[in-house]
């Protein structure tokens, strides 16, 4: 069986003339709200074995927030530069690779494409928020065998209902 949990960075800064997008780091507002959904997931589903981030400032940022409320060591987070602003469909290739040995992922990235993911994952969701979350299993052994199909969504939480 495996969890891959997805969610969306926090709430970043504005974009500015001065700033690259991939640089733009998290608001107060997106650091709070970051923290609280680590520790919702905790709660919720325990220490990941992985937790997979895009390298944007702002998704790792989160990724190192919720980290840290999970118990998960920072040292430990995987980041990819490919995960920047991927589709679904990228994402789903680079989960497929992931080892076999972890049951359990979360995975931090961007919009368009988790919440694109989202939905090919069968729940049909318009955006997912920062700082929001979904969780999905999947009775495989090997990651290379997740899909649509396969998907049992188990939860949505939105960082509003934190």
């Amino acid at each position: 069986m495996k969890q891959l949990i997805i969610l969306r960075h926090g709430k970043a800064e504005h974009d500015t003339m001065a700033k690259d997008d991939y640089d733009r780091g998290l608001t107060g507002r997106g650091r709070k709200n970051a923290a609280a959904m680590g520790n919702y997931i905790l709660k919720r589903a325990g220490v990941p074995g992985l937790i997979l981030s895009s390298s944007a400032r702002r998704a790792h940022e989160t990724a190192i927030l919720a980290a840290q409320q999970i118990g998960y060591p920072e040292e430990e987070i995987q980041t990819n530069q490919n995960l920047y602003f991927a589709q679904a469909k990228w994402i789903m290739n680079v989960l497929s690779k992931l080892p076999d040995d972890v049951d359990n992922c979360l995975y931090v990235g961007h919009n368009p494409g988790i919440t694109d993911l989202i939905n090919d994952l069968g729940v049909k969701l318009d955006n997912l928020p920062t700082s929001s979350a979904a969780c999905f299993t999947f009775n495989v052994d090997a990651w290379a065998d997740i899909s649509g199909e396969r998907a049992i969504f188990r939860w949505l939480k939105l960082a509003g209902e934190l």
